[in-house]
């Protein structure tokens, strides 16, 4: 229903909008930024908040991909 305003009122309201060029103002954010940039290999440089963590994230998925597959060998291994 679209005119149903209880699920409307139901969600949470989003956290006011911040710029990146304010986030970046803070000099503690810059470093764990530059951090962060420094630790994902595939981060393209130079990028945007944006595309900075969702190669963050996929980096994240890769990484727990090649652990269950080393688990997986460890269990196999360890059978025979």
């Amino acid at each position: 229903m679209r005119g149903d305003r209880s699920k409307a009122a139901a969600r949470p309201t989003a956290a006011p909008a911040i710029s990146e060029r304010d986030m970046m103002e803070d000099s503690r954010l810059v470093k764990q930024v530059r951090e962060l940039r420094r630790l994902v290999p595939a981060c393209r440089e130079p990028c945007g908040l944006g595309e900075l963590f969702q190669d963050a994230a996929t980096y994240i998925e890769d990484l727990q991909v090649q652990v269950k597959v080393m688990r997986m060998l460890l269990d196999k291994l360890s059978d025979e």
